[in-house]
């Protein structure tokens, strides 16, 4: 079955959080986090449409100036969603610039702002100078993005502020059967786009496909369409290790098939780690078992385990086995 997601960190464990998520059907990648994103290519960063920020500390956020400059002038707008502040720290990136020609430029940066059980829309166009538009608010509950194959969400945490987890989640997994297409001496075309969503609007069996020169009926081509579980993707870092953060990413992210996590501290130092409102490896590890997560990719290591990368790690996996 070929995935629609393929998720990798920008950065090694060492380096600035940022995760690069490929729509692989699709000229689209999402972000989750905007640190030091310089080993991206000018071209995946012309694929972002969307970034998801978990707080504005410099490693999370320094990023936005080099995506924002790759991005002028493209058509397609770039949203960018985060807790409180998001909106605050976006127009103070921007007013740090000058910006009487650019007028006539398409850029557009939509802000969603999430706040307890509310979220705000600020528009900042180039059309104006970036000046800030206030465009509305609505409710919240758990869904940040809601697209036809797939929703993100976010889940508000703390780190001595408010920050944002994220689960990215495809409803089901369709799969097309070749042999069934050969049966029908069909082959495989544009076609498949149409019908897959057709599958996913839940389209009247009624429905006509013009396909080789044939129109089919989508009850005729159900045959040739394979349901799975889809897939689940948890981003989830600079955390406190209070139990009810523990408890609340464990089971934000139950049963996915990644969980990118944080391990900043080796969990000799859980006083440290509670100092500065982070989580230890093996914290991350047993929040990776509880949660019954296929994978667990460890990230964001203090600087003070250069060289030492592989502790965190096995303390991390040795966790999540349930060996300590």
């Amino acid at each position: 079955m070929k995935p629609t997601f393929h998720a990798e960190t920008v950065n090694d464990p060492l380096g600035d959080p940022a995760l690069f998520l490929r729509l692989l059907r699709e000229r689209r990648a999402l972000l989750f986090d905007l640190g030091d994103i310089s080993r991206l290519s000018a071209a995946d960063m012309m694929k972002v449409s969307d970034v998801f920020i978990t707080h504005m500390h410099i490693d999370h956020f320094i990023g936005f100036d080099m995506l924002l400059r790759v991005l002028l002038r493209r058509e397609s707008p770039l949203r960018v969603f985060g807790p409180l502040g998001v909106t605050d720290a976006v127009e103070g990136k921007l007013k740090g610039y000058t910006w009487n020609l650019i007028h006539g430029y398409p850029t557009k940066i939509d802000v969603y702002e999430v706040s307890g059980s509310q979220i705000k829309h600020t528009g900042f166009y180039a059309e104006n100078e970036f000046m800030r538009l206030k465009i509305g608010t609505d409710s919240f509950k758990s869904i940040i993005l809601q697209e036809e194959g797939f929703a993100v969400r976010a889940l508000e945490l703390w780190h001595g502020m408010p920050v944002l987890a994220y689960s990215i989640n495809e409803g089901v997994h369709i799969n097309i059967n070749k042999e069934a297409l050969a049966s029908m001496n069909l082959s495989v075309g544009r076609w498949i786009t149409e019908f897959k969503h057709a599958l996913r609007t839940e389209a009247s069996d009624d429905k006509i496909f013009n396909i080789d020169g044939k129109q089919i009926a989508l009850a005729d081509l159900r045959p040739a369409a394979i349901f799975t579980k889809g897939q689940k993707i948890t981003y989830a870092t600079d955390i406190s290790p209070a139990d009810e953060n523990i408890e609340k990413i464990s089971e934000f992210a139950k049963d996915a098939d990644v969980l990118f996590c944080e391990a900043f501290f080796l969990h000799a130092e859980i006083d440290r780690a509670r100092e500065r409102n982070h989580l230890t490896a093996a914290i991350a590890g047993k929040i990776a078992k509880d949660a019954g997560v296929k994978r667990l990719q460890t990230m964001h290591f203090s600087p003070k385990y250069t060289g030492r990368e592989n502790e965190i790690i096995d303390e991390a996996e040795a966790a999540f086995r349930g060996d300590i």
